[in-house]
């Protein structure tokens, strides 16, 4: 964020009963209070999104050579336990709703790092309890497994010529260090960043969210599972098609980004627009 906007966010903080008492300082309570004076977490991404167009177009121009087929995506993403109880049920109207009773046993955070392709769907998935918390290292020996999946990049041949899981696309993440560039490149994986605050051109992030119902839905169907076991089984519930179906939904938003096409006077104006969103409950 910019030095003005920090500043304006302290402004409005000041303004808040009992600040010179000192709030306690935590990401969730900072959280809470930006939500307050209206800074939400989209509305930071907005502004990030709105400082480096540029960036994302050009990442956009290089993602849009590149087939399906050559893209692994990776990313990790976390669940807290009391995350995986369904809180909400669903009846026909005018019938008590039917449901089983919650889990009463304590269920521990996961951190899962998964490597998603378009011909095969998950390359490579590492599920881990919480504590210990996922770290540096264990993103690094996930990409010396997932490596051995997948194919060296050929420089100098066409795209339409390189082999399958040859290009690795990966956010700016502080566990994604130099070393993991170093594996990568020794092993000839060509490397794809993403652009930062750019979830939407990744098709992983789609594939979080159904991953995180279907356990839901196994904890609750089969309460007497081990949880690192639903997590997989979560996972392996991801059909191909639906993985396909992520990966042509990034490769849209990449198309909705870029200037040239849907500018206005481009040859593509108002063609990827956004759907209308109803703010207000009808």
């Amino acid at each position: 964020m910019f030095l003005w906007e920090i500043e304006a966010i302290f402004r409005k903080l000041e303004e808040l009963p009992g600040w010179e008492e000192a709030w306690p300082v935590s990401s969730s309570t900072l959280s809470a209070m930006l939500r307050s004076i209206g800074y939400s977490v989209k509305c930071v991404e907005r502004l990030a999104l709105e400082r480096c167009p540029a960036r994302r177009a050009a990442f956009g121009r290089l993602y849009l050579e590149i087939p399906d087929r050559c893209l692994v995506v990776v990313d990790e993403t976390h669940i807290a336990g009391p995350a995986m109880v369904r809180r909400r049920g669903r009846a026909p109207v005018g019938r008590a709703l039917e449901a089983l009773a919650p889990d009463p046993r304590v269920r521990p955070k996961c951190s899962s790092t998964v490597a998603l392709s378009y011909t095969r769907g998950i390359l490579e998935l590492a599920v881990n309890e919480v504590p210990p918390a996922q770290n540096g290292d264990d993103f690094i020996l996930f990409c010396v497994r997932l490596v051995r999946r997948m194919n060296a990049f050929v420089p100098g041949v066409r795209w339409a010529e390189q082999p399958d899981y040859c290009v690795l696309v990966y956010d700016n993440a502080s566990v994604h260090t130099a070393l993991v560039d170093m594996i990568l490149d020794f092993n000839g994986v060509h490397r794809l960043r993403l652009s930062p605050y750019s979830p939407d051109f990744s098709a992983i992030e789609p594939a979080f969210n159904d991953y995180k119902h279907a356990v839901r839905t196994i904890s609750y169907h089969h309460a007497d599972l081990p949880d690192r076991i639903a997590h997989v089984l979560a996972f392996a519930s991801l059909s191909l098609a639906s993985v396909q179906g992520h990966y042509r939904e990034a490769r849209r938003q990449v198309l909705r980004n870029l200037p040239e096409l849907t500018g206005e006077g481009r040859p593509l104006p108002g063609v990827f627009a956004r759907l209308p969103v109803a703010l207000n409950a009808p």
